[in-house]
């Protein structure tokens, strides 16, 4: 009996970048997939990397700056090796203090304010 979500990929990869492969043909870039053995892992773990999006967002770039239409996913594959990973949200991070220069601004404005506060009412 299978349970939902047990499901253990392929061992070729492929599996998990079925989502990469139907990704791009839903945004028109209908490729040939075909691969070694190695480059099917090494996509994999590119998937697991930095994930689907920016896998189809790379893919999109590339294929726009191509010169011919690129024909086969192989096109693609150094760049998406290359990719760097995906940053980690780790939850909001705290503000930078503000630096000198603004802090120099802001007391200026305070005292500007200040100048024309006692022109006011002096006059």
């Amino acid at each position: 009996m299978d349970t939902p979500g047990t499901t253990v990929a392929v061992p070729s990869g492929r599996g998990e970048v079925q989502p990469l492969i139907d990704a791009m043909s839903a945004r028109g870039m209908n490729v040939s997939w075909s691969f070694q053995p190695a480059d099917w892992l090494a996509l994999r773990d590119a998937v697991r990397r930095v994930g689907v999006p920016a896998l189809v967002e790379h893919a999109a770039r590339s294929w726009q700056a191509a010169k011919s239409t690129p024909y086969s996913a192989r096109y693609f594959l150094a760049g998406w090796t290359g990719l760097q990973d995906a940053p980690a949200y780790t939850g909001p991070r705290a503000v930078t203090p503000p630096s000198a220069a603004s802090t120099y601004v802001q007391q200026m404005a305070a005292h500007a304010a200040a100048i024309r506060e006692k022109k006011t009412r002096g006059a």
